[in-house]
């Protein structure tokens, strides 16, 4: 189970790592500058909706990379000894 909710976790925030660089991309079409397409018109359609959502995303992603680094710790310290792999060595099979 430790392990389930360690991948799913880590998934997830790998996942949204790719999508945070896909709304940084296309809201940087909204941004002032000196470039001649950069105003109103330079701002509709997923350029204006990767504008609006970017705080959201980046804080889902950030809660997706804690939550992933807290379930690394306790897999690492309590999920070995759940699963009594850390209870000492196995008898070696001998032939």
């Amino acid at each position: 189970m430790a392990k389930d909710v360690l991948g799913a976790v880590v998934t997830l925030a790998i996942i949204g790592a790719f999508l945070l660089q896909v709304t940084v991309g296309l809201a940087s079409r909204c941004r002032a500058g000196p470039s001649p397409r950069a105003g109103p018109a330079a701002c509709s359609g997923p350029a204006a909706f990767a504008h609006h959502v970017q705080g959201a995303v980046t804080m889902g992603v950030a809660a997706c990379a804690a939550l992933a680094a807290i379930a690394f710790i306790w897999y690492m310290f309590w999920g070995y000894k759940a699963n009594g792999q850390a209870s000492g060595t196995r008898k070696a099979v001998s032939r």
